[in-house]
């Protein structure tokens, strides 16, 4: 691979002509009509994407870590919605569009996008279920210890009664006290 520094163009004329195929000039020009672009600015953008991704169209290697890494960052965050039980069909949509993109070795920062803030809202949903979830347990534990405290006041309700009955067969009737100080 040549050095870009040492490459330059000879000097500029005002209007270069550039020849192809016919059928490569009607794809193109369909392509550009779709995207409201002239043809000589899709040459200027393919151009620009090509010195900025250092992509050789010689060569049949592509370079897929940088979407590699954003699959990995998109299983982290899938993990994460699938533990909060939320968004796990959004995330294998935006996987399987990562995937496409590979394959294509295009760029994809809409999918970026989409995956930060579904990220960002299955935290938000986890966060928010952990807290239910404490208010939860908290309460749990309130109406356990007020179950004891009932539970303990009715035993010693019930000794009392029986003591009663108790003290009424063999006494007889005599009147018997039945209020109970807690």
């Amino acid at each position: 691979m040549t050095d870009k520094a040492t490459i330059q163009p000879k000097s500029k004329p005002e209007k270069t002509t550039i020849s192809i195929s016919g059928e490569t000039s009607e794809r193109l020009e369909i392509y550009c009509r779709a995207n409201g672009i002239l043809r000589k600015e899709f040459v200027s953008l393919a151009l620009e994407y090509f010195e900025r991704t250092g992509f050789d169209l010689k060569s049949n290697a592509l370079d897929y870590s940088p979407l590699e890494k954003i699959i990995g960052e998109l299983n982290e965050v899938k993990a994460t919605m699938q533990t909060s039980n939320e968004g796990t069909e959004a995330i294998r949509q935006l996987l399987q569009a990562v995937r496409e993109q590979t394959a294509k070795q295009l760029p994809a920062p809409e999918l970026i996008v989409q995956a930060t803030e579904a990220k960002a809202k299955a935290e938000s949903l986890a966060a928010e279920r952990a807290k239910d979830l404490q208010l939860l347990q908290e309460e749990n534990n309130r109406l356990r210890n007020e179950i004891k405290v009932l539970q303990e006041y009715k035993e010693k309700a019930h000794r009392e009664l029986c003591r009663v009955r108790d003290e009424q067969k063999t006494i007889g009737k005599i009147k018997v006290n039945t209020e109970f100080n807690l």
